[in-house]
């Protein structure tokens, strides 16, 4: 480790040997500093979990935006790339982002600002491509429990609390060096990470000084970038619970349609939250919501289906799930939630990037996404879907199944959605 004054030789030494090398091209196009605000400019990160929007009451997006009406930035970050923004793309987790932030920013007219940052292609492999050592069972290091309280994410701003910036602090920041050179990599790779994010983010205070902006990222982002930037001159760190708590009347003002179907959809399809913990009230009452402005829309007939299915009240559940397969005339569409389009462009990506590593051939869409094994399904292959998966109704099940099986799905979705019916032999 470099002690203090060795550390600031190093510094000096590396700093003269810019100043007296021809570096004028390399200064132009290459050293980019960030922007500092000229004037005081203050800073609001909203640590968040990806999707706890969509699981936790006190997380909804209604709150969400009501809270950033509350804080009132000029301009919102958000966690995504300027390469992946440049083509409309998002972490298909974050819906604090798509979801909330930007239709947020849309519609109030303020600019978002993509801020993340990642290692692309094989320079991200090569980071994080360290061996990987088993801890000493009998090492105080393999012993020593992380506590899991500052993990209770429920509330909104549970980022904000002294619990969670000392626990996140203690394992990046001021972390000691882990003895498995993998573990040591992916915190070092996140500190640096969390650097290059505070660049964007100065940045773009520098583009809004005098004013407020906010960052919305993922909560493990939010302590060691309070630190970084609370040590930039012209940077006032604030935290959104200083707004205090929004009023009931503020959220109702602030509920939206697509939001209680992505909510419903997440809690009851998705397969991500455990039955037990579904609110199952609700979720009565976000449908009941729904339907009393669409009673006969498919997608919400649907969700009233899986509301049934996972009360116990299996017939209701089935004779729903008929009469839209086979009864009820409709269109078919894919769900409002989650978002086709957003599925494709990520996976366009992802499999650019595999192919620039590794070659072969475009790889085709698959039937899941990191929210669902079957979140490419159509409300009406879904609802097949759930047919062929029952038990109690045969008959229903092997005509779901056939159906499914002639279905629009390329091969790969085939294979999968037979793998996930136990119609193989090498099924899960």
């Amino acid at each position: 480790m470099f002690c203090p004054l060795l550390r600031r030789q190093v510094v000096v030494f590396l700093t003269a040997c810019l100043c007296l090398a021809n570096l004028s091209v390399v200064a132009a196009t290459a050293i980019q500093l960030p922007r500092n605000p000229a004037k005081p400019t203050e800073v609001v990160i909203i640590g968040t979990m990806h999707s706890a929007q969509l699981e936790y009451e006190d997380h909804a997006p209604a709150r969400f935006r009501t809270l950033l009406n509350r804080i009132a930035p000029a301009a919102i970050g958000v966690e995504t790339s300027p390469w992946w923004y440049e083509l409309g793309i998002f972490f298909e987790s974050a819906y604090e982002s798509y979801g909330v932030a930007v239709p947020w920013a849309e519609e109030k007219g303020k600019e978002v600002r993509p801020i993340d940052w990642q290692a692309q292609g094989i320079e991200f492999v090569n980071a994080l491509s360290w061996p990987y050592v088993p801890s000493d069972p009998g090492s105080s290091d393999s012993s020593e429990s992380v506590s899991l309280d500052p993990w209770n994410v429920q509330e909104l701003l549970f980022a904000d609390t002294l619990e969670w910036t000392d626990e996140i602090n203690r394992q990046y920041a001021y972390s000691t060096l882990d003895p498995n050179p993998v573990s040591e990599a992916m915190r070092r790779y996140m500190l640096y990470r969390n650097l290059m994010i505070a660049r964007q983010i100065l940045n773009l205070a520098a583009d809004y000084g005098g004013q407020r902006v906010v960052i919305i990222i993922g909560a493990a982002h939010k302590p060691d970038l309070d630190l970084l930037l609370g040590s930039v001159p012209n940077i006032v760190i604030r935290h959104a619970s200083e707004w205090g708590t929004v009023t009931e009347e503020e959220v109702a003002a602030e509920e939206r349609r697509p939001d209680h179907l992505a909510i419903l959809w997440f809690n009851m399809a998705s397969g991500r939250v455990e039955p037990d913990y579904v609110d199952m009230t609700r979720m009565d009452s976000l449908l009941t919501g729904l339907e009393k402005e669409t009673s006969d829309d498919p997608e919400v007939r649907f969700l009233r289906a899986r509301w049934h299915e996972l009360k116990g009240e299996t017939d209701q559940a089935l004779m729903i799930y008929r009469h839209l397969a086979w009864e009820a005339q409709w269109t078919d569409r894919f769900f409002t939630y989650p978002d086709r389009d957003l599925a494709l462009r990520v996976h366009y990506w992802n499999d650019m990037e595999r192919r620039e590593l590794i070659g072969g051939e475009p790889a085709e869409l698959a039937l899941g996404t990191v929210l669902s094994p079957a979140a490419n399904l159509t409300v009406r292959q879904r609802i097949l879907y759930e047919l062929a998966r029952q038990e109690i109704d045969l008959s229903a099940q092997q005509r779901a199944r056939d159906e499914l099986m002639d279905a629009d799905l390329n091969a790969t979705q085939i294979q999968q959605l037979r793998e996930l019916l136990s119609l193989t032999p090498n099924s899960p």
